[in-house]
Parts: structure tokens; sequence; C-alpha cells
């Protein structure tokens, strides 16, 4: 657990030791406008946060190119491919998982990116978010091969470490706690997620820029709140954008 107060201690003793923390900023499962992502996007461009939208490519609404071409400072990253569940029941869910046929993957995922490139959304990265953050260790090594560069999945996920030309970048704040549907996990628990991933990095036990992990159309009022306050409390840090770290092959 920590509070407001932690979370500016452990932001001093970066400042004491000379340095200066990274974030970044995830949203998953966007397909279509909403009012929702107008209001996400509203929060970006208010405290100058580069957006990462995870999209899935399977019902991907015509008019989102057009809406993210207003904003600039949104990217799109590819959330696996219709975002369907491909393990069997009693398994934890995932689309591109330990059970299903590789080949059905890759079919998928090649698909996945066509349908993103045809939809000519903007800032589009060769960035791969798998649902439910979990990806097979067997998938991992065939991903360069279909053009993608990272991958991001949640904290202590799947590990792409061993495989060349795949950088990997995580989230590791989420502010929705999930076992009994959508809903805001507190102020203080999701601020122990920022504060333990900011202190490992100070420790070198971590070397990945802080990760925050937002779904703007499973947000509760108070998560709302807290994602304003949060990057209320963090202006005067950096915000990056994934395209300022993917190593060009």
């Amino acid at each position: 657990m920590a509070t407001w107060v932690d979370l500016d201690a452990e932001l001093q003793l970066w400042k004491d030791a000379g340095c200066s923390p990274t974030f970044w900023w995830r949203d998953d499962d966007t397909q279509a406008p909403t009012d929702d992502l107008d209001r996400l996007i509203g929060l970006a461009e208010r405290y100058a946060a580069p957006l990462h939208l995870a999209v899935i490519p399977v019902g991907i609404n015509p008019a989102l190119a057009s809406r993210l071409s207003a904003s600039p400072l949104v990217y799109a990253l590819q959330h696996g491919f219709a975002h369907v569940n491909h393990e069997p029941k009693g398994t934890r869910a995932s689309e591109i998982g330990d059970l299903r046929d590789v080949t059905l993957q890759i079919a998928d995922l090649r698909a996945g990116w066509q349908k993103l490139a045809m939809a000519e959304l903007p800032n589009l990265l060769p960035v791969l978010v798998p649902p439910w953050n979990r990806v097979a260790q067997k998938t991992l090594p065939h991903l360069p091969a279909l053009g993608f560069r990272m991958l991001s999945a949640f904290d202590g996920g799947a590990s792409a470490a061993d495989v060349a030309g795949l950088q990997q970048i995580n989230a590791h704040v989420d502010p929705v706690r999930w076992k009994n549907g959508a809903e805001f996990r507190g102020t203080e628990k999701t601020l122990a997620q920022v504060v333990e991933h900011l202190c490992a990095r100070r420790l070198g036990q971590a070397n990945e820029p802080t990760g925050f992990l937002t779904h703007h159309l499973q947000t509760d009022a108070a998560t709302w709140d807290f994602i304003d306050a949060l990057l209320d409390r963090l202006q005067g840090f950096e915000w990056i954008c994934l395209s300022s770290v993917i190593e060009t092959p």
C-alpha cells in the first residue's frame, strides 16, 4: 500500500540521485471513436502525455483513423487479431497462447496488421500487445518476421529477451481490478504499483520506463479521477513515445 506522500518521497529519491524517471502510457481495446476515447485523448493532450492505443484489428471502425489524425500525441499498436480466447476452458485466456497452433496464430497476426494498415491509422507502430497480456513463448521468435519490433505485455509475463530483433517494454501499473468485473483497484494499491516499479528502477532491478495501463471502455468514475490525479502529480516528468525507443532493424 502507498500514498501520494510515498510517491513524492520516491520521486525525491530519484532527484537526490540526480536522475529523473520516465513514464509511458498504454490503453487497450480500441476499435472505434467513442465519448470515452475522446475523454482519454483529452487527458493525454492536457498533460502532454503520448498515448498508445492498442487497437483490435477485427471490427475496426473506419472513422477511427480520422479521429486519431486530429490528435498527433496518439499512437496505434496492434492488439492481437480479434481479442478472442483460444485456450481451453479452465485455463488462462489467451488469443496467442500455448495450445493453439502457431501457424494459425501467425496467420491471424499477419491479417491483423494488414487490417490496421488498410485502415490508414496514423502513427501506427510495429508493436504487438497480446490480448490479456499473454503470449506463448513458442510464438515470440516468429514476431520479427511479421514485422514486429516490440512486444508489450504486463510486468511478469512472457519474456522476449532471447528473441533477436524484438524489444520489450511492458506496462507495470493497472488501476483496474478485474477479478469480479472492472472496478477501481483503489488509490493506495495502485500507487503501490507505481512506487514499487520506480524503486526497482532506481535500485537497478528494472530498466523499462514505468508503464501506465488503462482501458477507456471499462473505466469507472473513480478510475477516471485517479488517472487525472496521477497525470497531474507527474507533471514535469517525461512521458515517452515508443517511437523514440524502437530500434531499427
